[in-house]
């Protein structure tokens, strides 16, 4: 499926954005292409998403032209996918023509950049988390520039790209993780008029991710009741994971958010999350005070590594999801009892936002298509 927003021109700089499979890479390239278009009015910009439901709706939303490829998988069809999403690939290239991709990682992105390698195409990559993913390990091979989204740490070695010595270290840039202005536009007004709340209350945002967290889910359902003794309550489920309508004062479930996500941020005196890159970058750019629960013992355990470098900080804590119905009523009550605390966990947790994110990685991108303008 593909949309083509305007007319492709030889003079225009085309922008090739590739990245799927959940919002968390694909909302920052939105961002940073905003920030293209800011630049250079004239810039042209093409997504690449996975087949996902939620993909294509996110980027309609946003009235921005995509191709969908599939999502090449560990299996014994990967070799198949690996060629379908290449012979995919090589049609968008022919058609869009782009003088530089930039890549969001995980495994959609790799055949993207292996085509784009071949034309000697630019590849700009960026990791969002604080370990580095295998497909952006192979990417990293064919990229002029590894932007990251966490700071570099006194172990580097947790981070393949930045190995002391290592070919790629003088090519890594630290910029940030880009976040939608949006974001931190939101209106509480709005928000107070979509939930119903009063204002009177604290508000306890509960948030998995684009996908939604049914273990997180269900322990806040299991204790709802004890919760709506000390806050109001926005829970975004996910979509499939609504579980049972409860009518409940002080409770505004929802299954996704999207364009009300920066309301309830607007309102949120305290969230619990998930520990994607994405859900930490937009937390602390809103200065919201965080408990963190991350998904354990995939990809490289990255949502448990950026949680503990985001605890750093001192504005988000971290939870075992494990030990979670245990100490989720305490642990609201205890962050509601103290604002001072929170007001101070809302300071440090600015530490890890970093404002003009989306600007340094566009005017990287603007760089490296004029270049390669010039030398065609």
């Amino acid at each position: 499926m593909q949309f083509w927003s305007a007319p492709i021109t030889l003079h225009s700089m085309r922008i090739l954005f590739a990245g799927g499979g959940s919002i968390g890479h694909i909302a920052p390239s939105v961002a940073v292409f905003r920030e293209v278009q800011r630049l250079d009015p004239g810039a042209k910009g093409h997504f690449i998403c996975s087949t996902s439901r939620e993909d294509a709706a996110f980027l309609e939303k946003e009235k921005l032209p995509y191709s969908q490829i599939v999502r090449p998988r560990v299996s014994v069809r990967l070799p198949y996918q690996l060629w379908k999403a290449a012979k995919a690939t090589r049609e968008i290239l022919a058609t869009f023509r782009p003088q530089v991709i930039f890549t969001k990682g995980g495994s959609l992105t790799v055949p993207v950049a292996r085509e784009a390698a071949k034309l000697g195409i630019p590849i700009v990559l960026h990791e969002s988390d604080a370990v580095s993913g295998r497909a952006n390990r192979i990417i990293s091979a064919s990229a002029q520039v590894i932007c990251t989204g966490f700071p570099p740490q006194d172990n580097d070695s947790a981070f393949g790209l930045r190995k002391r010595g290592s070919a790629n270290a003088e090519r890594v840039m630290y910029t940030g993780n880009p976040v939608r202005p949006e974001v931190t536009a939101g209106s509480a007004e709005k928000a107070y008029r979509l939930t119903g709340f009063n204002g009177r209350r604290p508000v306890l945002l509960v948030y998995g991710g684009s996908q939604g967290a049914q273990a997180l889910n269900q322990i806040v359902w299991d204790k709802l009741d004890d919760l709506l003794e000390l806050c109001d309550i926005i829970h975004i489920t996910g979509r499939g994971k609504e579980g049972e309508k409860r009518e409940l004062a002080g409770y505004y479930p929802r299954a996704f958010a999207h364009d009300d996500l920066p309301h309830f941020y607007a309102i949120a005196d305290l969230a619990i999350s998930r520990a994607g890159a994405g859900s930490i970058s937009e937390l602390a750019t809103c200065g919201i005070p965080s408990i963190l629960v991350p998904l354990r013992g995939v990809a490289h355990d990255h949502q448990m590594i950026n949680a503990t470098v985001a605890a750093k900080t001192g504005g988000f804590l971290v939870a075992d999801q494990k030990e979670l119905k245990k100490s989720i009523v305490s642990m609201v009550r205890d962050l509601f009892q103290y604002p001072h605390r929170r007001e101070e966990m809302s300071h440090l947790i600015r530490r890890l936002a970093v404002p003009d994110a989306a600007t340094h990685i566009a005017q990287i991108l603007l760089d490296l298509a004029q270049r390669n303008t010039r030398s065609l």
